[in-house]
């Protein structure tokens, strides 16, 4: 006798989050594409979440509960692919709730598009309690990516999968994915904190190698955003150097393809200087850090010889290297920078261009003329952070503090400038005051909500790409981050 085999599984990983858990849970049995099994994989919780799951209803669940010496994330979401009845396989978490058709329109652009073995679809965000959140404005094309193209795009617009809106062929997983890696982890693995989230990334570039993949530009999925998702790893550069790495050896698995050989290590050479400026707690770098960064913006500059830095690729991956030459050593090598095109990239890159462009052409200007006399409040304190506070220090304008969520970088320094929780918002933040939003991805519509939860006072709050992109000398009483036309 044959047992039916739906097409597709739902794996939802939880972990002692039932008050999170419900609400998701409820999201996905009421999608409106309904033939799928539930595989709800418990991380061994300690809440009632079994309980709770083992009293529902529903012939579609399947309750796996982990054994307390397997409890990794790793181990749970890559057990889903391996425990799942159905051919395609979307692993999904229990603080994230999927919109009523979700299901239904991932299956529909796979049926669609067979050639395609993986979809994930852009995402809105709520807050803790399940409120919407500010969202980037405007709506997106859908995209298939044939066999490297995801890896190349990458390079250019950094467009991170967020993993609980990824549906998978089951057929596509990638050979490395075995299970038994994880029951019998290797010492060689190193520290995890080296290579966090680079996962999220790595696993559709590595069924882009031989597979093409999708992406559906509707949100489809409600992503909570609450101060624990953010990266409290000691080093927030490191993962970097890893993550490029292994894109390269990915893109010259590609059949036919030509992998921008250049561009990748020069991300690699990036992220290694901005884990040694990052890390600088004294409020100058070392020399030996300015001496390899001087090797690399040489390199990168030398395009009347033809070598394989000169790549404009290469030179747009190198454009914060190029601005923090210029901040130490005002001259620098910009001119290289000179009819590049950045059309294409993510809106980080275009900022930085334009930087770049104005220093060239006015090495006495600066983007924080506007807040001349205020106190200058940095929200993050990763590489642009390190970059406005050279660019601050060079005009005299004064940086009171970076505010960082990252718990391991609280009560340190960034060049000098002391790193303070969010709650030092709330007790000494001035109506006066103008916050710089310094990430590079983005995402400051949640950012501001969550700075917005930690103000009692209206102080000014703006992105440095606003600070690029408006007129010199204005700046709004009240800013709200301006839409830069790029993908989530």
């Amino acid at each position: 006798m044959s047992v039916y085999a739906p097409p597709l599984t739902v794996a939802l990983l939880t972990y002692n989050r039932r008050h999170y858990l419900k609400e998701a849970l409820d999201a996905i049995l009421r999608q409106s594409y309904r033939d799928f099994e539930l595989l709800l994989l418990d991380n061994c919780s300690t809440d009632g979440t079994a309980e709770y799951v083992l009293g529902l209803d529903d012939p579609r669940i399947r309750y796996v509960r982990n054994a307390a010496n397997n409890c990794t994330v790793t181990f749970n979401c890559l057990s889903a692919y391996h425990l799942a009845i159905g051919q395609r396989v979307i692993a999904t978490h229990d603080d994230d709730i999927m919109e009523p058709d979700m299901l239904e329109r991932q299956m529909r652009f796979l049926d669609r598009h067979p050639e395609v073995s993986l979809v994930w679809c852009r995402v809105s965000d709520i807050d803790q309690d399940g409120k919407a959140m500010p969202q980037a404005s405007g709506s997106e094309a859908d995209q298939v990516f044939a066999p490297g193209e995801y890896v190349a795009d990458f390079l250019k617009t950094r467009r991170w999968p967020m993993p609980s809106g990824v549906m998978l062929d089951r057929k596509a997983l990638p050979k490395g994915f075995s299970i038994e890696r994880y029951l019998r982890p290797r010492e060689t693995d190193g520290n995890a904190m080296d290579t966090a989230g680079i996962a999220d990334v790595l696993f559709p570039a590595r069924v882009n190698q031989k597979h093409a993949i999708g992406y559906i530009g509707q949100p489809l999925l409600r992503r909570r955003i609450h101060l624990r998702q953010f990266s409290h790893a000691v080093s927030i550069s490191r993962p970097g150097i890893p993550l490029y790495r292994r894109l390269e050896r990915i893109a010259r698995g590609v059949k036919g393809a030509r992998p921008e050989v250049a561009s990748f290590r020069t991300f690699v050479h990036r992220f290694d200087i901005q884990e040694a400026v990052t890390m600088t707690e004294e409020d100058r770098i070392a020399p030996p850090t300015s001496r390899r960064l001087l090797r690399i913006v040489r390199r990168l500059a030398a395009v009347a010889d033809g070598g394989a830095y000169a790549a404009p690729g290469a030179r747009l991956a190198g454009l914060p290297l190029f601005l923090l030459r210029n901040l130490l050593s005002p001259g620098g090598e910009l001119e290289a920078l000179q009819g590049l095109d950045a059309t294409g990239y993510d809106s980080a890159t275009r900022t930085m261009l334009i930087w770049a462009e104005r220093l060239r052409l006015d090495p006495g200007t600066s983007m924080l003329k506007p807040l001349s006399g205020r106190r200058i409040v940095i929200f993050g304190s990763a590489f642009i952070a390190a970059l406005l506070i050279l660019e601050a220090r060079r005009h005299g304008y004064h940086v009171a503090c970076c505010v960082d969520s990252n718990i391991t970088r609280q009560g340190r320094k960034l060049l000098g400038v002391p790193i303070r929780a969010p709650e030092w918002l709330r007790e000494q933040a001035g109506p006066d005051d103008v916050i710089i939003i310094s990430s590079e991805r983005d995402h400051e519509h949640y950012i501001e909500a969550v700075i917005r939860q930690f103000l009692d006072v209206p102080a000014r709050l703006l992105s440095w790409k606003e600070l690029l992109h408006r007129p010199a000398g204005r700046v709004p009483a009240a800013v709200v981050p301006i839409d830069l036309a790029v993908t989530a």
